[in-house]
């Protein structure tokens, strides 16, 4: 059990360091269209996931009863993604990711409302020092522009709704079907307006454009893997290390350098889940 639990933890530091990878690559590529980034992102992750599903004999579509539920996965985890692209290109890397952490509060609250769940006293003080850690984040920005600001928070809060589908769906469907049928989603829903506005990647570009799909494909295996073969409650904590993770490479390749309470924000934010980690561990 515990070489399992190790595994698990090295696979979602794993998919952390990825996807903070794949958001400086975001970054870097100033000149290609928004939605030219979210079709690298999902168009390998569809490829792959469309092969093991035909290898493994794994429904497409998943159940009819189920369909529902992977539609509305699939279009609020799209718009998790353009919108957290988006305030990725707006703002500190550290930042965006500092926001998007927000997620898993979201999803308490969403679960509470629309899942009837209880919100035990822990969770209440997990989110009011989590959203005072947001402010900090935030409070440094609101003398500029605040749609960046709005898209970090949107996406943190969209891509709550999508976990609170799979949370429905359970394991009712597996877990490619589930990747298929979003990445499937986000290609079709990427390619009109890139079509309106195509900008030639040059051969530079493109590679990066091909290394964004591939950390996107390998972060999601990872993070799918390291679900599978632990519980959520032992290991969602490693998944804040995104936030270490964004930091550093984006001082490297950036410099982009996170002032005084942007970086007491993301520490407040993740010494709240830290809390609900512990409760949970000892209840």
């Amino acid at each position: 059990m515990k070489k399992f639990k190790n595994k698990s933890i090295s696979l979602m530091l794993f998919s952390a360091l990825t996807f903070s990878m794949m958001q400086i690559i975001v970054k870097i590529l100033t000149s290609v269209p928004l939605m030219e980034k979210v079709l690298f992102r999902n168009i390998i992750s569809l490829v792959f996931a469309f092969i093991i599903i035909k290898k493994n004999n794994l429904r497409l579509w998943g159940e009819k009863y189920n369909r529902k539920y992977l539609f509305f996965r699939a279009f609020f985890g799209f718009a998790g993604v353009v919108l957290f692209f988006y305030a990725t290109t707006q703002m500190l890397a550290a930042d965006a990711a500092m926001i998007n952490k927000l997620s898993p509060i979201f999803v308490t609250i969403l679960a509470c409302i629309f899942l009837k769940e209880k919100i035990c006293k822990i969770n209440i003080i997990s989110l009011i020092i989590s959203f005072a850690g947001a402010w900090l984040v935030i409070k440094p920005e609101l003398n500029a522009t605040l749609i960046p600001i709005v898209a970090g928070l949107s996406s943190a809060i969209v891509s709550a709704a999508a976990y609170m589908f799979i949370t429905l769906i359970g394991e009712k469907e597996d877990i490619y079907t589930i990747v298929f049928t979003f990445s499937l989603f986000s290609v079709v829903c990427s390619i009109p307006p890139i079509l309106l506005n195509f900008v030639m990647p040059n051969l530079k570009e493109l590679m990066l454009l091909l290394l964004l799909g591939v950390l996107a494909a390998l972060g999601q295996i990872a993070l799918t893997y390291a679900y599978n073969e632990s519980k959520a409650s032992d290991i969602s904590i490693y998944d804040y290390s995104n936030i270490i993770f964004s930091s550093i490479l984006g001082y490297i390749f950036l410099k982009e350098i996170p002032d005084f309470m942007s970086i007491t924000g993301g520490i407040l934010i993740i010494v709240a889940s830290l809390i609900v980690f512990i409760y949970h561990k000892n209840n």
